[in-house]
């Protein structure tokens, strides 16, 4: 193929590539899963195509910088994909907008292993030998119910496929590019307050009201003023490491042009789904505090379910009881959080009662909506119980920006770091991500559970 075709294959797919993207976004939705795979595949035949013109152009050996050509926004691209029009969420594209020098600083360490240091670099410095990744701090955007990003970041401010080790991903011919799973839904982030730390933090909490008193009439007698003073307490946000390490060979590394992109993708999202399942169910010990069991206890006692037909009724009741339990304060900005499965079986209960009027609604948007509420999913949410169970806790309501806070040490992001030398002698290469996070319920009523047993 003469190279000035390839040019031009290579400028129709990116049009095509874009225009997939482009009307996903004027639409105001994601992309279907035809779309994205045929975004994937437009993207792969790009790839392919750019290594072809580089080598007849004489590009320089295989590298991170060659493989990305210094645009870090196609390690969530996928490699040589087009880049994402404007209006969608492109994190490390808009970090290097941002702060080119620093972008590319980080270019050059990662792609030397960790040996090529600059003055630039120390903008993103962390104490410890690491530096932040470009536009990490955007890969944990906040979410609304509908799985659209939010406004903020935080409060305030064809075939083939890679074992564990890699190897399959050596096989010819390849895909240059690694087809990733998507993240499992993780509700309890996108829907709490989440705010930037430098320290331990303590907050202040009202745990009891002051109380007043009739005052007599002071006549020859002196009546004096009654009552007792409010009650106060505090949480304490501290900082716990989370992290991981993704080790590799030099080998594969020069082999696999996109492997470097892959590793990066996927210790971001291992970041994310173990934080989530810390915010669901820690235990508050050298770890954050979940949000499960650390409520308030909505009407006080389970709903038990039978598998008979009246466990339809009993699980909508369930949901209109807690609404009542919740304060009136907290009620504009309530929501609801709850497992995929959960959701499903409250739509299913609505159809076997046959309601006059809905419960589940969705919005134009995507929003799904329980009693007129947002809904956010969470794959830690406890599954409802189908076998003898003295209690547990599905379903939760309540405004968690008021009830739930979390901290994260340092800013937005996750650090990064090049560990070459402990591995060098094995021909290996590490990549160490990691950040600090903690969370507290800082106001137990703010938030409403419901507790089902099962007979």
């Amino acid at each position: 193929m003469k190279l000035q075709d390839t040019l031009q294959e290579i400028k129709a797919l990116r049009d095509e590539a874009s225009a997939i993207r482009a009307r996903a976004a004027s639409e105001g939705r994601e992309c279907r899963s035809d779309e994205h795979n045929a975004y994937n595949i437009k993207a792969g035949r790009i790839m392919f195509l750019e290594d072809e013109v580089r080598n007849v152009q004489g590009s320089p050996p295989n590298s991170l910088i060659r493989n990305i050509g210094g645009d870090f926004s196609k390690l969530l691209t996928g490699g040589g994909g087009t880049a994402t029009p404007t209006g969608t969420f492109n994190p490390l594209n808009l970090a290097a907008t941002h702060n080119p020098e620093y972008a590319r600083a980080v270019h050059a360490f990662v792609a030397s292993g960790g040996k090529a240091l600059s003055d630039e670099l120390m903008a993103g410095a962390d104490g410890f030998g690491g530096f932040r990744i470009p536009g990490s701090e955007l890969y944990s955007r906040q979410r609304n119910a509908n799985g659209g990003f939010s406004a903020a970041t935080y409060e305030g401010t064809p075939q083939g496929g890679s074992t564990t080790a890699g190897g399959y991903a050596v096989s010819v011919p390849t895909l240059q590019q690694v087809a990733p799973l998507a993240l499992p839904d993780l509700g309890i982030f996108d829907a709490s307050l989440v705010i930037p730390t430098a320290t331990a933090m303590k907050i202040p909490q009202q745990t009891a009201f002051g109380t007043s008193a009739l005052k007599a009439e002071s006549t020859s007698t002196i009546a004096t003023f009654g009552g007792t003073d409010p009650t106060l307490g505090q949480v304490e946000l501290d900082a716990w490491m989370v992290g991981a390490v993704r080790v590799a060979s030099w080998e594969l590394l020069q082999d696999v042009q996109f492997f470097q992109q892959f590793l990066v993708d996927d210790l971001l999202k291992a970041q994310r789904i173990l934080e989530g399942q810390l915010l669901a169910s820690g235990t508050a010990s050298s770890q954050p505090q979940g949000v499960f069991g650390n409520t308030g206890t909505g009407v006080g006692t389970a709903y038990q379910l039978t598998g008979g037909a009246a466990d339809a009724t009993t699980l909508l009741n369930s949901l209109f009881d807690v609404t009542a339990t919740l304060k009136g304060p907290y009620q504009a900005n309530a929501c609801w959080i709850m497992s995929r499965a959960t959701g499903l079986a409250i739509r299913r209960a609505q159809m076997q009662t046959n309601l006059f009027a809905p419960v589940v609604t969705t919005d134009p948007d995507g929003t799904e909506r329980i009693l007129g509420k947002p809904v956010f999913y969470d794959v830690n949410a406890p599954a409802l119980p189908t076998a003898t169970s003295s209690g547990v806790l599905p379903i939760l309501y309540g405004d968690f920006k008021a009830g739930y806070i979390v901290g994260v040490r340092g800013g937005e992001g996750v650090n990064v770091k090049i560990l070459d030398q402990p591995l060098a002698t094995q021909g290996q290469l590490a990549i160490l991500a990691y950040r600090r996070i903690d969370a507290k319920v800082r106001l137990s009523e703010a938030v409403q559970s419901v507790k089902i047993s099962h007979s």
